[in-house]
């Protein structure tokens, strides 16, 4: 397994003579834009210029200048994209703008010693973290919370093969969408992220969905988030994968578990069409009658 530790050819920030930086004045739109690596912890230049509606040519002059001042740092991969994070003196920028304490930020940056199949893990989480972020620009449905990490991890106890047996419930990410169009009490959508690379065998993946069923029995959601419900949205590379996954949920849920449990692919996700995050391309388990069952995140008031 790759390591992306500090090294020619792999992180390539910081590496530029004193004698060549250019003169870098930060601008408010800079300022954003380290914002929105810190919030999502690392993003490519696709991300920076969806997010911040910004030309690629800009972008990419802009991320010159930050990188060559160590407000930024990059990560490369072999064949992959730059991958942008916050550099030594993006940290003072951002702790003194009030935007995050140092503490948390040094926590962050420990991309120095992130390996290659976390990066790509990640970046499939920023990549649905975005599009879901820009489609709520000008829409009835907005994404209002979004929460990575291990806070979110707990445990469940479930009877299997005649013995109590822990299992971890362990979310990629959490998010909530919040429909303007309803009243207050009925329009909030809550979901738990599985971010899938086809690394998970099925049946390791069908120990997850038993656990969030049992969380679900059990109550905790309510305790730990406050929310009524919840369902479990599963994204996959391929959408053979996903109707995968999906027959490997019929054979270990309940018929009335079926109906909270969603899956899709991010191959026609797109930043430049981020709105389709919000169609029915969601499949469900639940059987149609001769058809496959499609659902929104957020159905139609």
């Amino acid at each position: 397994m790759r390591s992306t530790r500090i090294q020619r050819g792999v992180i390539q920030a910081g590496l530029f003579p004193a004698l060549e930086r250019a003169a870098c004045h930060l601008t408010a739109s800079d300022i954003a834009m380290m914002r929105s690596v810190f919030e999502y912890r690392m993003l490519h230049i696709d991300h920076l210029s969806a997010l911040t509606n910004r030309s690629y040519k800009k972008v990419h002059g802009r991320l010159l200048k930050l990188l060559r001042n160590h407000y930024l740092a990059r990560i490369e991969l072999p064949f992959q994209k730059h991958i942008y994070v916050i550099g030594r003196e993006g940290i003072n920028v951002l702790v003194n703008q009030g935007i995050a304490s140092r503490e948390l930020i040094e926590w962050r940056l420990r991309h120095r010693e992130l390996k290659e199949l976390f990066l790509k893990h990640q970046l499939m989480l920023v990549d649905i973290h975005s599009i879901l972020d820009l489609s709520g620009r000008g829409a009835d449905t907005v994404l209002e919370a979004w929460r990575e990490g291990k806070e979110l991890w707990d445990r469940v106890s479930v009877w299997q093969n005649r013995e109590r047996v822990d299992l971890p419930v362990c979310p990629d990410a959490f998010f909530v969408l919040r429909d303007r169009n309803r009243p207050d009490g009925r329009n909030q959508f809550n979901f738990f992220v599985e971010a899938d690379r086809s690394t998970t065998t099925h049946k390791r993946f069908q120990q997850k969905l038993v656990a969030y069923w049992q969380y679900m029995q059990d109550g905790l959601h309510a305790k730990k988030y406050g929310i009524n419900s919840f369902r479990v949205v599963t994204f996959t590379l391929t959408s053979e994968r996903a109707k995968g996954l999906m027959a490997a949920a019929r054979e270990v849920l309940p018929p009335e578990a079926l109906k909270y449990f969603l899956f899709t692919s991010i191959e026609g996700m797109d930043f430049h069409i981020p709105d389709s995050i919000l169609a029915d391309i969601f499949m469900s388990p639940r059987k149609g009658e001769g058809t496959e069952v499609r659902l929104r995140l957020a159905p139609a008031a």
